[in-house]
């Protein structure tokens, strides 16, 4: 006779092998919907990777580990596919115990009993926030070197061993006066002067067999017959232990520097005249003992030493003194590999002596060559390159800015659009709906869009913006709307849209139901910020009274709709807001609870029941 099946018999030690198992297991019962699923197993893995014990776990929901960045849209695909009975894949962020975000990858599949009904789900879990973070870092710097490649002031191509272009950026382009698609027909024999061809490959071949960077000078034909001198570093490019597979070759314009030469020998008096109009820095050392030679006067007004005391044998010494440390090193190795012939671009700070502004220096140096080919000289043109770096860290800022809004903006609309669907009779019913909100969006999106670097929407112009949509000049006009409160409350910006679509549903049922309605009233709309925990706090309160009910025309159904669930779940959930929602015989009144903007405090003295700042008969106070 056969024994018993081998799934009872193994039953205890699968559930042994889970409890150990390296990957985090977590089972649920069947429940989808609230508020199940209840957790009934987890292993020791599953309490490592949450922080929580095992008891915490039992009995609660895989809710507990969701938290603010939990993806919904995830969460979304995860219900629909356990409603259809099959198994998902996804990954997302959740939240240990101590409130520590971290990546988790997961698969759920159903367990299904004999006859095949689902009688519960198991879940295995993976932390990969470690990968996650390498792969942002990876793209990261992946996108800096494209954007570096792509703007970079020097002329750079990646050229194959053959010496065929296989990518090269405006800069060369320029350089060489031919076109991308030109270039990419072309090799650097195609583009080198004959005389420099065989200097060109021998340097080819240092860089191959030595793996480093070799460099040398050469003149380039353009396509109109004119030339250029640039001077070519050649770098091989591989994975380590790996022969190159192609080679990185950056161009530096010499033909000023050669121009520069040749003004020099030919008139002193000319160069002068050249370096003092420069808005860059010129200056000339002696090889030897690193003595300044010439200075324009803009290497004055860059570093702030009077050219009067440029020229002793310690100015290089007085120059160092003025880089920041952290970039003093790599300054004089620079100034150390122009010496041993290399021309290099640096780029460092400088404490600017004469007024102790910090300024960014973009610094080529590059070697002067007496006839026997001995670097006597090094020449080097200084440009302030402050208000580009700046410029360039404000645009990281305004980018990052664009998508942490645009994030939110995208998840406002999801919510709205999958509330009204739930809510909605009909197609035109939700259409109306839903561009009524939208209208609500944008009007909260356009006071964003006006917002300089840093700044923030306060309470006071977003519940103005909204009234005055309704008509709200003549109410406060007429004193049937009366607004106090602080002006200059900034609200954070991630809370932005979603508040302004709860003050647009309690501003639409006034003027459909309550004090904004032909059935009369008054609205009271009143503000302060307090501190509660070290959070600075805006407390709203929406009070409208007077208001003539007719219970059995366009009443609002009890317990609320779509407004009412967004001020009472939706403001708690998803800003952290302490909210209270009561329908009274004569009106609304709603007050809510949610964290400002830090710098809110001092925007918090309200001006007394009566006074008027200048605004069209309500009261709103001053910072």
């Amino acid at each position: 006779m056969k024994g018993p099946p081998h799934d009872e018999h193994d039953a205890p030690m699968f559930r042994r092998a889970a409890a150990v198992a390296g990957h985090a297991i977590v089972v649920t019962g069947p429940e989808i919907e609230r508020p199940g699923p209840v957790i009934r197993f987890v292993n020791a893995a599953m309490c490592a990777l949450t922080g929580y014990a095992e008891h915490e776990l039992l009995g609660a929901t895989p809710r507990i580990v969701q938290g603010p960045e939990t993806d919904r849209a995830v969460l979304a695909a995860l219900k629909d596919a356990l409603r259809a009975g099959r198994g998902y894949a996804g990954e997302t962020i959740n939240y240990r115990k101590d409130g520590a975000p971290y990546v988790v990858d997961w698969t759920i599949d159903p367990i299904r009993d004999p006859a095949g009904a689902i009688e519960g789900w198991i879940g295995v879990l993976r932390d990969v926030t470690v990968e996650r973070h390498r792969d942002a870092q990876r793209a990261a710097s992946d996108a800096r070197l494209r954007a570096i490649f792509s703007v970079a002031s020097v002329g750079l191509s990646e050229v194959d061993q053959g010496g065929r272009f296989l990518r090269v950026n405006q800069e060369l382009c320029r350089l060489l006066g031919r076109d991308e698609a030109e270039l990419l027909r072309l090799g650097v024999a195609d583009v080198t002067d004959p005389a420099y061809l065989a200097a060109s490959y021998a340097a080819v071949g240092e860089a191959l067999a030595s793996g480093r960077t070799a460099a040398l000078d050469k003149c380039y034909h353009r396509a109109d017959g004119s030339v250029v001198w640039a001077n070519s570093s050649i770098t091989p490019l591989g994975d380590a232990g790996e022969a190159p597979r192609s080679l990185l070759v950056v161009t530096i314009d010499l033909t000023a520097r050669k121009r520069a030469e040749a003004a020099l020998r030919q008139s002193e008096a000319r160069f002068r005249q050249f370096g003092a109009a420069s808005t860059d820095a010129l200056w000339v050392r002696d090889a030897r003992e690193l003595r300044v030679e010439y200075a324009s006067p803009a290497f004055e007004r860059l570093y702030g030493l009077p050219l009067a005391e440029i020229g002793s044998r310690d100015d290089l010494r007085r120059v160092a003194r003025l880089i920041l440390p952290t970039d003093r090193a790599g300054a004089l190795d620079a100034l150390r590999r122009v010496r041993a012939g290399d021309t290099v671009t640096a780029e460092f700070r400088v404490r600017r002596a004469a007024d102790g502004a910090v300024r960014w220096v973009r610094d080529t140096a590059f070697p002067i060559r007496d006839a026997d080919g001995r670097v006597h000289r090094i020449g080097g043109i200084s440009e302030d390159a402050t208000a580009a770096k700046a410029s360039s860290d404000r645009l990281e800022v305004l980018v990052a800015e664009l998508q942490h809004r645009t994030r939110n903006l995208l998840g406002v609309v999801r919510g709205l659009s999958n509330q009204l669907i739930a809510s909605s009779t009909s197609l035109d019913d939700f259409a109306g709906r839903f561009d009524d909100r939208l209208s609500a969006l944008a009007r909260v999106n356009g006071l964003l869009a006006r917002l300089s670097e840093g700044d923030r929407v306060t309470f006071d112009e977003l519940a103005m913006s909204e009234l005055e949509s309704l008509g709200g000049t003549d109410w406060l006009a007429s004193g049937r709307v009366t607004m106090r409160g602080p002006r200059g409350v900034r609200l954070r910006s991630t809370t932005v849209q979603t508040f302004a679509l709860a003050l647009h549903e309690l501003a639409t049922n006034a003027l459909k139901y309550g004090a904004l309605s032909p059935r009369g009233g008054r609205l009271a709309l009143d503000w302060r910020v307090a501190e509660h925990g070290g959070v600075p706090m805006l407390h709203v309160t929406w009070h409208e009274s007077g208001v003539a009910r007719d219970t059995g025309v366009d009443a609002p159904a009890p317990g609320g709709g779509y407004g009412r669930e967004l001020i009472e779940h939706a403001l708690p959930y998803q800003l952290g807001a302490r909210t209270r929602f009561e329908l009274r015989d004569d009106g609304v009144r709603c007050e809510i609870a949610l964290p400002a903007s830090r710098g809110s405090e001092k925007a918090r003295t309200a001006l007394e029941p009566g006074a008027d700042p200048g605004g069209a008969g309500h009261d709103i106070g001053e910072d």
